[in-house]
């Protein structure tokens, strides 16, 4: 069983008792003690390496190792740290310069728009805006951020079935959404929905940039499964040059990644059909991650949903490293300061929705029950219990369909 620190034991609290967006307190409960079997994960460092020096790590700031601290105050301090790792200069706020490549009239219930604009200047991506047609002439938004699940040769196409689409991309769908265009679900629902390219996703790669547009789509749709299988290792040594080269300028992965997704919020906001009172977020897996980081650290951003990625440290730590906590996980030196759970947190006194899947393969079963538990203290420490949502099914890692019905009940709740 992975090594947990221990620590003052947290309140068995249940914010809303009895709501449809929380699982039982005795659900949660009977699953703390539950462990997988972990990973076999070829290291040089032996796992009593990895087990006595988690075991030792204090976390000094963290709310979750140390519960008996002010939230409000704990809050303002971890958040004011989490904007200065994630936060690149003179980004925030400069001019998006979209550019319209093309608009999709044709479908009864929302109009498609292709786009591009300017998120960490200077780089450009490509963005998906799905807009319902309701006769609304503002609509709330939501920021669609997409996952990976080893696939990086499509991004925000994840998020939306398109005609003609290479299969691998329609079975990916198939396997984590449940076969369902999420954009087209939020337009369904009533939400404008943005979705973009994340770094070395898509048409943000090294594969793209060497090709023209139409080329490289060419060349990603006709690929056979083979084939993708093949250039998986090149996508992952880009993930190490890309974090290799921002950790040489003094940033991170998840800095750019979360300063891409705000800037995204700065598009949202120059459009004449986005309520700017109503924005909120939703992903899976990476996307979770990006929900989580979106959410606290953006005040516009009001309220956010996030799919199979909560956990404490103990539930990834000495369980599955390679597969659950990559380069996008968190700034280096947030490991010795804060839990996994903590980023969580952050997001506190927001409405959030934290749903997982108790045969998630990434996360250990009790990492999830021990996050669920926290969280629920975390809210009621806020005084506003009534804000998290926190459910947990028999399902993997995926945001099948029922999930997608109640994040957007939380949502319609919310927003």
């Amino acid at each position: 069983m992975p090594t947990e620190l221990t620590h003052p034991p947290h309140h068995n609290l249940c914010p809303v008792e009895g709501s449809p967006f929380h699982t039982p307190d005795s659900e949660i409960a009977a699953r703390l003690e539950t462990w997988r079997k972990p990973y076999s994960e070829t290291s040089c460092l032996p796992p009593g390496f990895v087990r006595h020096h988690f075991a030792t790590q204090t976390f000094p700031r963290s709310l979750y190792h140390h519960p008996e601290r002010d939230f409000h105050a704990w809050r303002v301090e971890a958040a004011r740290a989490l904007e200065t790792r994630l936060a690149l200069p003179n980004a925030l706020g400069a001019p998006s310069d979209a550019v319209l490549r093309s608009r999709d009239d044709s479908h009864p219930a929302h109009i498609i728009e292709e786009l591009e604009f300017t998120v960490t200047p200077p780089l450009r991506a490509p963005a998906t805006v799905v807009i319902p047609r309701n006769g609304a002439s503002r609509h709330p938004a939501i920021v669609a951020l997409h996952s990976m699940g080893g696939y990086h040769l499509y991004g925000r196409e994840k998020l939306l079935e398109r005609a003609g689409e290479s299969p691998s991309l329609t079975d990916y769908r198939r396997k984590f959404y449940d076969g369902l265009s999420l954009q087209a679900e939020l337009a369904r629902a009533g939400y404008l929905s943005i979705a973009i390219d994340a770094i070395n996703f898509g048409e943000r790669t090294a594969p793209s940039l060497s090709r023209s547009s139409a080329s490289f789509e060419e060349w990603r749709r006709r690929l056979a499964p083979d084939g993708i299988k093949a250039i998986y290792p090149q996508y992952g040594a880009a993930d190490n040059l890309l974090s290799r080269t921002l950790l040489a300028l003094g940033y991170s992965t998840p800095a750019l990644v979360a300063c891409d997704d705000r800037r995204t919020v700065d598009y949202l906001l120059t459009r004449q059909d986005v309520d700017p009172r109503r924005i909120g977020c939703t992903g899976l897996s990476l996307g979770a991650f990006r929900a989580k980081y979106l959410a606290a650290l953006d005040p516009r951003v009001k309220a956010a949903v996030s799919v199979c990625w909560i956990s404490t440290s103990a539930g990834i730590i000495g369980s599955n490293i390679s597969g659950a906590l990559g380069f996008f996980a968190l700034p280096p030196e947030f490991y010795r300061d804060f839990d996994l759970v903590d980023i969580a947190a952050m997001v506190a006194p927001k409405p959030f929705l934290a749903i997982s899947g108790w045969e998630d393969p990434m996360i250990q079963p009790a990492g999830m029950a021990q996050a669920h538990r926290f969280l629920r203290q975390v809210w009621r420490q806020a005084e506003v219990s009534e804000n998290l949502g926190s459910l947990v099914s028999s399902v993997g890692h995926v945001f099948d369909a029922d999930m997608q019905r109640a994040a957007t009940a939380f949502l319609d709740q919310h927003l």
